[in-house]
């Protein structure tokens, strides 16, 4: 696949949601083609979430997903030291793990690859700012998911 996605847990109790998490988002990664890229998850709690969410959007609540695409020409000397393909990176995603209870049960399983997905999507330039936006972004994601059923 030729890139790196890492997970970082905020919390000792989500690590062990760690491996499920990267293993769902490299083959979200590798259906969408992402390639010679990075990607950073973090797993964090409702408090976290909502101090980034008022930081960052202005909105004093928690949420349960928040992507950030990395500023062009942003330097990360870590990625020269990878050896070999990872030429930039494309982003972060925050994922609020207390807003699902356990990832074992199928219900909760989709769940968390919708947020995946869509946070992923977020990170490739998709929005949801407009009722146009919102309809091509939910498209994508539909796709995305039956393509993860496969």
């Amino acid at each position: 696949m030729n890139s790196r996605i890492s997970v970082f847990s905020a919390e000792k109790k989500f690590q062990k949601y760690e491996s499920l998490i990267k293993k769902q988002a490299v083959k979200i990664a590798k259906i969408l083609k992402i390639k010679n890229s990075a990607i950073d998850i973090f797993l964090i709690g409702d408090s976290q979430i909502r101090s980034i969410n008022k930081k960052f959007r202005g909105k004093n609540k928690p949420t349960n997903i928040l992507s950030f695409v990395e500023p062009k020409k942003f330097p990360h000397p870590e990625l020269k030291s990878v050896k070999g393909s990872v030429k930039n990176f494309i982003g972060e995603i925050y994922l609020n793990i207390d807003t699902v209870n356990d990832f074992t049960g199928l219900k909760e399983h989709l769940k968390l690859d919708n947020l995946l997905a869509h946070g992923l999507l977020h990170l490739l330039g998709y929005i949801h700012n407009t009722k146009n936006d919102r309809m091509k972004m939910e498209k994508k994601e539909k796709w995305l998911i039956g393509k993860l059923d496969n």
